[in-house]
């Protein structure tokens, strides 16, 4: 989901529907759940009706909202008697290889304490959110993005331009700037990149103005 949309219940319910019908299972990952965007309405996926509830298994860590992913701590949560007769018959060694402060760290990240905390990252990322919105419309005109519902992770489609499939590349190289490569998310990604805004608004400002300085002088040229 590079988009990062915050997909309704009722298509999370006719996708399990779907699912359930085939006998395929669901792994939802929920990550990026802490972090959705004021006004849009989250739906966990278990929480989606009664095949959802049969079909699925959700994984999700504090390691994206809190910067923990070094501490290698995740859970996996079921809502039915048969993924969880599922998840208790895992070999035990993926709960033995838990790191212990990441557990701890995951503990403290998910307890009301840290919920102000939370909150005030929320607040940053919807500035830059934003702000990401406002230089694109002025600096790179061409580009096409739609603010994602969660997450600080911006899919911006820059095939306007014209940097071939893989546009990542050529700005890593001419423009410096890394970004993701939108291909790797499959063929529908080519002439995407996906860009992180989880940082200051002046890095994220010098971003966009040296792809933008890069999109000028080849026009220029």
């Amino acid at each position: 989901n590079p988009t990062g949309t915050a997909h309704s219940a009722d298509a999370l319910a006719a996708l399990a529907e779907i699912a359930e019908r085939h006998g395929a299972v669901v792994i939802s990952d929920e990550i990026h759940a802490p972090l959705v965007a004021q006004g849009v309405n989250f739906t966990p996926f278990l929480t989606a009706g009664a095949s959802a509830a049969r079909v699925a298994f959700t994984v999700t860590s504090a390691s994206k909202a809190y910067n923990l992913a070094g501490l290698k701590c995740a859970l996996m949560v079921t809502a039915d008697d048969a993924p969880t007769g599922v998840v208790r018959g895992l070999n035990p060694e993926v709960e033995w290889r838990t790191g212990l402060f990441g557990a701890l760290a995951g503990v403290a990240a998910f307890d009301e304490a840290s919920d102000a905390w939370l909150d005030a990252l929320r607040a940053a990322l919807a500035h830059n959110r934003a702000l990401l919105t406002r230089l694109l419309a002025e600096k790179l005109p061409r580009a096409v993005y739609r603010e994602p519902d969660a997450g600080y992770l911006a899919w911006i489609d820059v095939s306007a331009y014209g940097w071939s499939d893989d546009p990542a590349t050529l700005l890593r190289h001419r423009a410096k700037v890394a970004l993701h490569h939108g291909p790797e998310f499959g063929a529908p990604g080519a002439g995407y990149v996906r860009l992180n805004f989880g940082c200051s608004p002046e890095l994220l400002t010098e971003a966009v103005e040296r792809i933008a300085a890069f999109a000028d002088s080849e026009w220029r040229a």
